[in-house]
């Protein structure tokens, strides 16, 4: 982690309607790129700037990591890949 990455957001959903999962967003200063020689350059490469990256914490309780998150252009956007994905039951703490 950069002195620039931060939470942003974080909040709960409900997986499969009954079991409460943790979900965060972070902001980022570097969008990792993937280093498969075959993808193309914006893939392929390590993206400086701001990026919002998605955490879902697994089911059932364990460690926070990106499966299904992944990385956003904009807070808004990441926040509705939540939403879109949580189906609507994302509940974020109060700051």
């Amino acid at each position: 982690m950069t002195n620039s990455d931060q939470r942003v957001l974080a909040g709960t959903w409900f997986y499969d309607g009954r079991m409460e999962c943790g979900v965060e967003i972070w902001r980022r200063s570097l969008r990792p790129g993937t280093g498969d020689h075959e993808d193309p350059p914006e893939f392929r490469d390590d993206q400086p700037g701001e990026w919002y990256e998605v955490q879902f914490a697994p089911a059932g309780g364990g460690r926070m990591g990106q499966a299904g998150g992944g990385y956003h252009s904009t807070l808004e956007a990441a926040r509705e890949h939540v939403r879109t994905l949580t189906n609507s039951t994302v509940r974020w703490e109060v700051a």
